[in-house]
């Protein structure tokens, strides 16, 4: 073995225990040795020192080899145990030999002790060898079978004629069979919907190939005729007359599909239907545009005609300063009719009030509260009031913001 070798020495002789360390030092061993004589040391060595061997006399005053051997059995099972013995006989020797013990040698032949230990060392590492390949492989067909068994497909293992070999449990619930009823017994084409019986017989693969087959599409009849739409992909095992087969069931999103394309359908039809009544609208707005601009026209002659004319006879008249003030709010609210502001105006905030117009209009000409409540007739505290009532359905929360320079945005 690699490294420094352990060797636990059960011995109650030390002059018998030099002579062993000194034919294994001979036969050119690195080890590190520890001697015990006691049942309780012994123990406590194979805790502690980790021995990778265990060299014991069979005899001694106040503990036997026979008693180690089981200790050392029980506690370290794969722990090579060689006897080195004054006096032991054959019989002795091959029941010991039964009970677990690796090899014996007698204290008079001390030269055969090294490759008794070399062999035992050697058996040792083949055991534990073999050990870790076996569960290597143990784990791996674990491993593998796991997800032979819980890939999410139906998946079975052919031979180069078509004869199912091994499937999973998906496999038996898409066919309706057992796995008993299938492996070796049924061929997978004999699953297959009669209507594409020809294009699966195409579906080839070869041995030993690097990639799996395309992709097929065919449909499967199930023991109780259900047919089943399922997409098959194929690979070959290499260095083996078998491939391994995946079923994906396909057959809702088939299903899916036909359904999609009958509401594509329709949604083409709708869309078309839709189309149709726009055009027809976008006739109709066009139309509705040009009455109201007609309709615009129409009031803005009037108002330059009819109205604005008298207007400016009366301001030739003698007024006195209040009816003249009226009069200029009279002319300005003409004005703004058709003008961005008042349009504005109307068209964003149409819960205002005719008095909350009329306070709107004044605040954004500058005019003063004083100045206000002499136009209107009415008191500060109305017109506080109504300017508080602005400022909340336009919005302004801000306290900073000024309610005149807000109202003059509403003409951009």
């Amino acid at each position: 073995m690699e490294g420094e070798l352990n060797v636990l020495i059960l011995e109650d002789v030390p002059t018998d225990a030099e002579l062993m360390k000194f034919e294994l030092a001979e036969a050119g061993l690195t080890f590190s040795a520890r001697r015990v004589d006691t049942e309780s040391a012994f123990v406590k060595e194979l805790d502690e020192f980790h021995p990778h061997i265990v060299l014991s006399d069979y005899s001694l005053p106040a503990f036997d080899g026979l008693s180690a051997l089981k200790i050392a059995i029980e506690k370290c099972p794969d722990l090579p145990f060689i006897f080195v013995s004054g006096a032991l006989g054959e019989e002795l020797a091959i029941e010991l030999l039964k009970k677990g013990a690796t090899d014996y040698v007698l204290k008079d032949r001390l030269t055969r002790l090294a490759p008794a230990v070399s062999r035992a060392l050697q058996e040792a590492h083949e055991r534990e060898e073999k050990k870790r390949i076996e569960g290597a492989l143990h784990e791996s067909e674990a491993r593998y079978r796991t997800i032979f068994e819980n890939t999410g497909t139906a998946t079975l293992i052919i031979d180069d004629n078509a004869t199912i070999i091994l499937v999973n449990r998906q496999f038996e619930r898409l066919s309706g069979y057992s796995s008993k009823e299938l492996e070796g017994k049924k061929s997978w084409m004999e699953f297959v919907f009669a209507d594409d019986l020809a294009k699966a017989k195409g579906f080839k693969w070869q041995r030993n190939a690097k990639k799996t087959s395309q992709g097929y599409e065919f449909r499967l009849s199930s023991k109780d005729q259900e047919i089943r739409h399922v997409f098959a992909n194929i690979a070959a095992i290499p260095d083996t007359p078998t491939a391994v087969m995946s079923l994906l069931d396909i057959t809702e999103r088939k299903k899916g599909e036909e359904v999609l394309k009958k509401r594509e359908w329709e949604l083409e039809m709708k869309s078309r239907s839709l189309e149709e009544a726009n055009t027809a609208l976008k006739v109709l707005l066009r139309h509705r545009e040009e009455d109201k601009l007609t309709l615009e026209e129409q009031i803005l002659a009037n108002v330059k005609k009819l109205v604005l004319p008298h207007i400016e006879d009366l301001k030739h008249m003698k007024l006195n300063e209040n009816q003249t003030a009226h009069l200029n709010i009279i002319e300005n609210h003409l004005h703004e009719i058709v003008s961005p502001f008042l349009r504005n105006l109307s068209s964003s905030y149409l819960n205002l009030t005719p008095r909350e117009i009329q306070i709107a209009t004044l605040v954004k000409e500058g005019k003063t509260t004083k100045e206000i409540t002499d136009l209107l007739n009415i008191s500060a505290t109305a017109v506080d009031f109504h300017r508080k009532n602005l400022r909340l359905k336009f919005g302004i929360k801000n306290k900073s913001t000024n309610l005149r320079s807000y109202l003059a945005t509403l003409d951009s």
